[in-house]
Order: C-alpha cells, then sequence, then structure tokens
C-alpha cells in the first residue's frame, strides 16, 4: 500500500475542512454527541519502508446538561389496551406511573380488588402528569351479569373516590368508508370498526346477502353512534345508516325508532329489511328498557344494558321466540333463574329473571316457537318482576329488537318522519361514497 499517497490525502482533506467553515462547525458541533473521541496520528515524511507508527487515543466526553423542563401542572389523560395477563399496577407503570404510586392507589383505592381486576382488550385511561402523579382512572369492566360497567375513580385532595352518580356522557355519529382488500372481516379491523358494529353490520343485511363473501373492491360505509365520556369513547350505539356497493350493487339500510327503546332497520323506501322471528317472548308486553347505555338504578353505575326488559307481572309465561334446543336452565347470581335457547349454528337467545322454569325442560330439550319455557318473576339482580332478554350472535350482544323480533311496519305518520331522518343519512353516505379513497373516520 502507498502509505504516502494515503498521507497526502488525510493532509489535504484536513486542509480543506478547516478552510471550510460550514464543515468545521459541523464536526465540532457532532463531537459532544459522540460520547468518545478516537483519533489516529501517522507521523508525516515517513518512508514506506519505515513501519508505520499508529497511536489510539480515546477521551470521553461530558455531554453537555439539557435543560430541565419545567412542570406546568398541567394533567393529560393516556390510554393502554389491556394485554393478557395484565395486573393494573404493570399497566399503571405502562403508562408512565411510577410504582410507589401505583402501589398506594392500589392498596387506597375505593373498590373491590375483584374490579381492578381488567380484562384482556379493555381499555384503561388513566390521568397523570409530567411527574407520574397518578389523579384518576376509568374503563369498561364485566360483571357476572355480562354487563359491562364504567368504572371512574377520581382523586379528591388526598383521597380515592368512585363515582356513584350517572356520568354525563355524549353521543356523536362516527362514520367509516372501508373498502375491501382481503376480506370484509379484515378491512373492518383495519378500520378500526368496534367488533359489536361488525356483528351488527352482518346482521341487518342477512335476509338481503351474505356480508361475509363480499369481495375485493367491494365497499362499506357507515354512520353509528359512540358515545363519549369526558371526550373519550366508552361504548358504541347503533348502526344508523349503512350501506354495502357489491357486484354493481347496492344495499341501503336506515335505522328508525319507533321509541325511545326499540327500533328496527328499514331501506330507502321505508320496507322492513329483517323479518324478525315469528314469536314475541311475552304477550302484550311493553319494551320497558331497551338495549345500550343505562345508569343501573340498583349499582347506580353506568352500564351497559345488553338486553331488552319487558315490562310484566309475575307468574307471566314466557314463550320461545323461535324454534331451538335449551343450552342452558340453571340459576346464576346476576341473571337469577336463566334459559338460553341455541336456535341455530350462530343465533342464541337468552331469558333471565325467571321465577321458575316449565316442568320437565332440562338441557338439550328441543323447543318450538310460542312453546312455553318459564314464567316472569325478580330472581337474580333486579328491581322488580320483568323479562330481561338477550340476542347473541356468535357470543356478541346484539340489539333484540333490530335482529329478532318481529318488525311492525311504519305508519303514515311514522314514514313522515323516516323520511325527514332518513334523507340527512343519505346524504352522509353519499359523501363517504364520492370519497375517491378509503378513510378511516371523519368526526
Amino acid at each position: 500500500m502507498n502509505y504516502q499517497t494515503l498521507l497526502q490525502f488525510r493532509q489535504q482533506g484536513l486542509q480543506r475542512l478547516m478552510k471550510h467553515r460550514f464543515s468545521w462547525l459541523i464536526g465540532v458541533a457532532t463531537l459532544p454527541f459522540l460520547g468518545v473521541l478516537t483519533a489516529v496520528a501517522v507521523a508525516p515524511g515517513a518512508a514506506q519502508q519505515a513501519p508505520l507508527e499508529v497511536r489510539e487515543v480515546s477521551q470521553s466526553l461530558a455531554l453537555p446538561a439539557l435543560p430541565g423542563g419545567e412542570s406546568d401542572g398541567s394533567r393529560y389523560w393516556r390510554e393502554e389496551r389491556i394485554q393478557r395477563g395484565d395486573t393494573i399496577a404493570r399497566v399503571l407503570n405502562r403508562l408512565g406511573v411510577g410504582s410507589d404510586e401505583a402501589n398506594r392507589f392500589i392498596h387506597t383505592a375505593p373498590v373491590s380488588r375483584d374490579v381492578l381486576k381488567l380484562r384482556a382488550g379493555a381499555t384503561l385511561s388513566v390521568q397523570i402528569n409530567d411527574q407520574g402523579e397518578l389523579f384518576g382512572l376509568r374503563f369498561l369492566n364485566d360483571d357476572e351479569n355480562g354487563e359491562k360497567v364504567l368504572v371512574v375513580i377520581e382523586k379528591q385532595g388526598d383521597q380515592w373516590q368512585a363515582s356513584a352518580e350517572p356520568p354525563r356522557t355524549e353521543v356523536i355519529q362516527a362514520v367509516r368508508s372501508i373498502e375491501i382488500r382481503t376480506s370484509l372481516s379484515g378491512a373492518l379491523a383495519q378500520a378500526g370498526v368496534p367488533v359489536e358494529v361488525r356483528t351488527q353490520l352482518g346482521e341487518i343485511f342477512s335476509d338481503q346477502l351474505d356480508t361475509t363473501r363480499l369481495q375485493p373492491g367491494d365497499r362499506v360505509n357507515l354512520v353509528y353512534e359512540t358515545l363519549l365520556y369526558k371526550g373519550s369513547p366508552i361504548a358504541n350505539g347503533n348502526v344508523l345508516a349503512a350501506e354495502v356497493q357489491s357486484g354493481g350493487k347496492t344495499w341501503q339500510a336506515f335505522y328508525f325508532a319507533h321509541d325511545s327503546e326499540s327500533g328496527a332497520y328499514y331501506d330507502a323506501a321505508g320496507q322492513s329489511l329483517r323479518k324478525g322471528f315469528s314469536n314475541q317472548p311475552v304477550s302484550n308486553a311493553r319494551i320497558s328498557s331497551g338495549f345500550g347505555m343505562r345508569f343501573h338504578p340498583v349499582l347506580r353505575s353506568l352500564r351497559m344494558h345488553e338486553g331488552i326488559d319487558y315490562a310484566a307481572g309475575s307468574g307471566t309465561p314466557i314463550m320461545a321466540t323461535s324454534d331451538g334446543v335449551i343450552d342452558t336452565i340453571a340459576s346464576q347470581s346476576g341473571y337469577g333463574n336463566v334459559v338460553i335457547i341455541k336456535h341455530n349454528a350462530k343465533l342464541s337467545t337468552l331469558y333471565a329473571h325467571m321465577s321458575r322454569f316449565e316442568p320437565k325442560l332440562t338441557r338439550g330439550s328441543k323447543v318450538s316457537a310460542g312453546q312455553v319455557i318459564g314464567y316472569v318473576g325478580s330472581t337474580g339482580r333486579s328491581t322488580g318482576p320483568h323479562l330481561h332478554m338477550e340476542v347473541r350472535v356468535n357470543g356478541q350482544a346484539v340489539d333484540p329488537s333490530t335482529n329478532a323480533l318481529p318488525v311492525p311496519g311504519l305508519s303514515t305518520q311514522q314514514r313522515l318522519a323516516f323520511r325527514q331522518q332518513s334523507v340527512k343519512l343519505a346524504a352522509n353516505l353519499k359523501l363517504l361514497r364520492e370519497i375517491p379513497v378509503s378513510v378511516a373516520q371523519l368526526e
């Protein structure tokens, strides 16, 4: 190797670097971030035959002190998805809450340890400051009755308090426009569509088309309700409007509330999209409490009511809404005396708070639509005699009034109200349809 040429190249390069002010400044500015500077010295004028003396000099350079930001006392919310095996302490630490602060909360929180056992897939929201001090938590949890409970714990001075009053919430319209690239389920999940809305979508159009067979290039547009608590989504309500475009055809559905507790889906002309079951579970009874978020009168907390309640006197016969097989007939702490009927591979119905079961019925018994399976009561967690009914699709609770019960036709006055409402929702669908690319959410 020609070391003389190498030496000249290094010397010329250093001279150019010294003359080029900008390059020199960059070199100097970089030194503090390198931490360790290594220099290689080459003796000038060394003969080619002489061995090249190489000396390595290492020196540690202290990094400049960064100015510490002073806290302005601001608090902010952070959210974390609960993973399998998580504990409340582990999640709090992951969100920036110090171990000591997390342990103090766990030992002084005014709720039971069972409530603090988070379920995988749930979202924990915590309010902290820059120092990792904890001021509040909120999350949805499940109880033994299958209902989702909103747990709100806040720090008042030096004490922790659990909310005992109905929290103030607001409902907004969330929209999604999804273009299918592989499968509908994958596209909906990638767009952040909640699982309950995905299930509801398949049931809305189940009498018109099989949404699981939609192909790449097909499109789905959705408008649905999202329930916010202090600006954060905690639950989802009804799908207000849905549109499926496939093979040059378009299907539309619009939700219409018959009253404050029930509703159904109709096409743009006001015709029902679902036939529903042929029977009501209780004859001539009104729905006293509908599907969705509500304030629980016994537990004094906001809960997700995953069924509907029928107001009926104790002893009123309860009938199977459709043919099926008894899957469960037992007494449970929340539901009381409960019967679950499996109607097909994906659909089941649940009937709770019965005073007693119809004699001779056991698990595996076949029942027909209209057959008496039990009698109205107030067993379990109940404020009085009534029937609590749920409809589940692949284990996911859906609104019975829109997915299983007989759908009434619209009166003249209802048709006018439906027309006014559906025109506004159709405008939202048109906006989504004209967007040239898929969007995850517009709010």
